[in-house]
């Protein structure tokens, strides 16, 4: 799987940057197909949008506004919740987070992996933090104070 880093103009301000990513050169980001496929919970969406406004301008990604460990050990994977839904991501810090997509996660069950469609999100949003992980460590993407990236020679692997 490749996939471009892209900044959503919208939700960056001066508080965060809020990042999202296009795979396999797909005309949307993960973040726009997340909205798309979940826009009959409008309440929910409503929500969210509303929020990843607010963490780029007004108060930026507070630690507390995310469900931490949704993915493997110490990888950054965590879930923005608001209701059923889920929006995964990869958080970085108070400036900067990368979402990715994500789902309705039913009441009856406990964990996303008891839902394919939610499990192949989280588990999409581990292999893109994998990734990510590791161009970082290499020093090929670097997450400068304010939130902004500096991409090296980055090749996906």
């Amino acid at each position: 799987m490749n996939f471009d880093i892209v900044e959503i103009e919208d939700y960056s301000g001066k508080m965060a940057h809020i990042y999202s990513l296009v795979v396999d050169n797909d005309d949307e980001s993960l973040l726009e197909q997340f909205f798309a496929e979940n826009a009959e919970y409008e309440q929910e969406i409503s929500e969210i949008d509303e929020l990843l406004y607010d963490m780029g301008h007004t108060f930026g990604c507070k630690r507390y506004l995310f469900k931490h460990n949704e993915g493997a050990l110490a990888d950054g994977v965590a879930a923005v919740r608001v209701g059923q839904l889920r929006l995964y991501c990869l958080y970085f810090d108070n400036t900067a987070v990368f979402f990715g997509s994500g789902g309705y996660k039913p009441p009856e069950i406990h964990a996303y992996q008891e839902d394919e469609k939610l499990n192949a999100k989280a588990q999409q949003m581990r292999e893109i933090a994998r990734k990510l992980n590791k161009a970082i460590k290499n020093k090929d993407i670097i997450i400068e104070e304010d939130g902004s990236l500096t991409i090296n020679n980055w090749d996906y692997d």
